[in-house]
Order: C-alpha cells, then sequence, then structure tokens
C-alpha cells in the first residue's frame, strides 16, 4: 500500500512507502511468524506474516506522524488510505465470494487539535464505505470547506452511490470492465437497481469524466472546478 498521503491547503507530505510486493523475510524479529495457520500453504503465510509485521510498523510510523502534525499551530487535514490489499490471499481469493471484501481497505480523515474540524466525525452513513474517487468531497464536508460544483457533484454522487469501484475478478483477470457500486453497509447493488437519481447522476459524472479525459474540457469555461 504506497499511496498513503497527506494533504492540507499548504502541506503535502508522503508517508514512507512499505508493504509492498515482494514479501520477503524483512524483519529479525517478526512476532506474528509465531501464529500458527494450518490451514494456508508455508508461502503464503510466509508472506501475510511479513505482511502483517509492516502493517505493525506502518501503525507506529503513522501515530508518530500525526503526534508530529498534532505539534503544528496551523490547521493541518490528513486523508489516509489503502490503494488495495496485496495479492497474497490466494485461499481467500479462490472463493468469490471474498472478492469483494479483498478489495476493500481502512481509512480516515482526521485533522489536529489547530484545526476546527478537530473530533469532528463523518454521518456514518455516507462515510462507512467509500471510495478514493470521494474522499476530497468527504474532506470538505469533514472541514465545513467551500466547494466548487465538481465536488458538489461528487457529494451528491456518493449520497445515492456511495462506493463505486472496479474489481479485479477472483480468477485474477481485470474482468470485463464494468463497474460495482455498493450501498452504504457494504452491499452490492446492480446498476439497474440503482434509484432514477442515482442513475441520473452516475450519467452525469460519466460526462463529467469524459470532458475531463477525452473531452474539450467545456467545463473549465462554466469554473466547474472553481470554489464558489
Amino acid at each position: 500500500m504506497c499511496s498513503t498521503t497527506a494533504t492540507t491547503l499548504n502541506l503535502f507530505s508522503w508517508l514512507p512507502c512499505k508493504n509492498h510486493a515482494p514479501y520477503d523475510d524483512y524483519y529479525a524479529n517478526n512476532q506474528f511468524r509465531e501464529a500458527d495457520v494450518s490451514q494456508l500453504s508455508d508461502d503464503e503465510k510466509w508472506a501475510i506474516d511479513s505482511y502483517i509485521k509492516g502493517i505493525n510498523l506502518t501503525d507506529q510510523a503513522t501515530e508518530d506522524f500525526l503526534n508530529q502534525l498534532n505539534s503544528m499551530d496551523k490547521p493541518i487535514a490528513v486523508i489516509f488510505y489503502g490503494d488495495h490489499l496485496p495479492g497474497i490471499y490466494t485461499t481467500a481469493a479462490s472463493d468469490k465470494d471474498n472478492t469483494t471484501v479483498l478489495h476493500e481497505t481502512d481509512y480516515f480523515i482526521w485533522s489536529n487539535q489547530a484545526s476546527a474540524s478537530a473530533s469532528i466525525k463523518l454521518d456514518q452513513q455516507t462515510s462507512n464505505y467509500t471510495s478514493s474517487n470521494y474522499f476530497m468531497a468527504l474532506a470538505a464536508e469533514y472541514m465545513n470547506a467551500k466547494i466548487s460544483p465538481y465536488l458538489e457533484m461528487l457529494t451528491q454522487t456518493q449520497t445515492q452511490i456511495p462506493t463505486i469501484s472496479r474489481l479485479v475478478s477472483s480468477n485474477n483477470s481485470w474482468g470485463d470492465g464494468s463497474a460495482t457500486y455498493l450501498d452504504a453497509n457494504g452491499n452490492r447493488i446492480k446498476r439497474k437497481d440503482l434509484s432514477q437519481k442515482a442513475k441520473q447522476l452516475l450519467d452525469d459524472y460519466r460526462l463529467v469524466q469524459y470532458d475531463m479525459t477525452k473531452g474539450k474540457g467545456y467545463l473549465n469555461d462554466y469554473d466547474f472546478f472553481a470554489v464558489q
């Protein structure tokens, strides 16, 4: 998991990239080697034990990082997330019912004591399950910040469709390119079962993405990405 960032108006910082493959024997004293998981192969168990030790060290580094930010006298907000789990859970991945859970990672949005948003928590109904495309909209809500029409569109879309992602299928292929949608409780939703409002927002979102990537950038002429 290498895409862990801290983002504010004045600060952009990368935490050390840890826990990325290959998972060799990096650690002289790995207490997680003692776990007895007989249903896994030795290679799979070895990789998982190394990964868990890396997570343990990242927890400690994250705590130190946040403590340092807390000592600063200017407001700082952090979005912390893992972009994906490693492809080492071969036993679990062999069961197609595990496809969704093997693509779920923890995240948090945090601010230091100098921030007005310190100790604020987002509504669990809209934040328990989400996807990284919504992070900036959630962070703006968390900080009660002024937003652009684009972030307002993301906020409305996330309210209707909490999670939008594209999952690697259980046979390790890249799938058919279709998206996966989850509701606020982490349950899969088929596109045909989305509400009419959700479908309209999704269509709008696709048009915005097209204009941003392959289109002629018409939205720039309307200050769509400018804070109002």
